[in-house]
């Protein structure tokens, strides 16, 4: 494929689709008001009272201000250009993008909301303004999972149901930084087993402006955004991935894959020799499995690669992780608009050559268009 767009121009030989699995829209909480249910009213007027929302309804916080991504998360999280379809559509032409499967931001701390009602009310927001706002024009190519409330799952579970048939909607996400219990508790079951149902991959996304003092990240030490950052990402999916596979949660659900984003690959090969490791010395604690967590996690699992992290000086290193993973595990992603994204010739510009073709174009788009059912 080659683009030539917004004064870019590159060759990705071999590709014939480039899919984004982790693209961001910028929702505000003005925004989320507006598609409110009139039967959420009540709470409509309490969310638009409060002083500052983002704080008082959810929690989101950051050590020191998040300096670089200031200007891509507007005035906390609202006003980016890339809150409409148009500024969307331009962005992916820019990369060279063929399908954007689209995450929330604000939405991303929607574990941090301390009053179930509102958080149902807020993810049943999200979800009408996504599909009305970018994905209901027909064109197919922008996509999106549907929301759910975690501190909610029998209402979760509803919202899957309702949503599922919708075009556009490709997955299930949940918001993965702070939830109370881990995502292997049998709490989750009747979100898993309306996502198995309606054949929709469940989708972890962790969320720096979710963190607070809720493990596996105790940020109340870090002092700065940066260790905040560094470590929130892969920590969130490194606990939820154990606490997943421990309880036996894809044997529990057979049918059900499982998609981890923004976290990159490099904790990935360490997190599965561990978890087998204690698999064996420890089998009689996880009686639930019926072969080794990483078999799992090859046959059920898939991670979104950005951030790949600085790979310049030795891109074969990139190339050797990934084997290491296992190549048909991983999916492009991008973490568009914000400042630390991915374009995909950072991936593939280190891994072509290195990995075989059949390889290169399963990352950058083949194995999501299995996972999220676009052909």
């Amino acid at each position: 494929m080659t683009q030539h767009a917004a004064g870019r121009a590159r060759t990705l030989d071999s590709v014939d689709a480039v899919v984004d699995t982790d693209a961001h829209v910028t929702e505000s909480v003005d925004q989320l008001l507006e598609y409110m249910d009139p039967a959420d009213e009540g709470l409509r007027r309490i969310i638009e009272d409060a002083a500052h929302p983002e704080h008082d309804i959810y929690s989101v916080a950051h050590p020191t201000p998040p300096f670089i991504h200031t200007d891509a998360f507007g005035d906390v999280y609202g006003d980016h250009p890339t809150g409409t379809v148009e500024a969307k559509r331009s962005e992916m032409a820019e990369f060279g993008l063929d399908y954007s499967v689209l995450n929330p931001t604000l939405g991303l701390a929607l574990a941090t909301v301390n009053n179930d009602r509102a958080a149902v009310a807020l993810a049943k927001a999200y979800n009408a303004w996504i599909l009305d706002q970018f994905v209901d024009d027909g064109q197919g190519d922008i996509l999106t999972p549907v929301l759910v409330p975690p501190q909610a799952p029998d209402k979760a579970a509803e919202i899957i149901d309702d949503r599922a048939d919708e075009p556009g909607v490709v997955g299930v996400q949940i918001p993965s930084t702070g939830l109370v219990p881990p995502p292997g508790h049998r709490w989750y079951d009747p979100l898993y087993e309306a996502a198995e149902e309606n054949d929709l991959p469940v989708m972890f996304h962790s969320g720096s402006g979710a963190t607070a003092d809720i493990f596996p990240v105790l940020r109340k030490w870090a002092e700065t955004y940066a260790e905040d950052h560094a470590m929130v990402h892969p920590f969130t999916a490194m606990w939820n991935l154990t606490s997943m596979l421990f309880q036996a949660v894809p044997e529990r659900f057979p049918d059900l894959q499982f998609v981890f984003q923004e976290a990159g690959v490099g904790w990935i090969p360490y997190t599965k020799w561990r978890l087998d490791d204690h698999y064996l010395e420890l089998s009689d604690e996880v009686p639930g499995l019926e072969q080794l967590p990483s078999k799992y996690i090859d046959e059920r699992f898939h991670f979104s690669t950005q951030p790949l992290g600085y790979t310049g000086d030795h891109p074969d290193h990139l190339a050797k992780m990934i084997e290491l993973v296992g190549p048909e595990t991983l999916m492009y992603s991008s973490d568009l608009p914000h400042p630390d994204f991915d374009p995909p010739e950072e991936l593939y510009d280190r891994v072509r050559g290195h990995l075989d073709d059949e390889a290169v174009r399963g990352i950058m788009g083949e194995t999501a268009t299995d996972v999220f059912d676009l052909s």
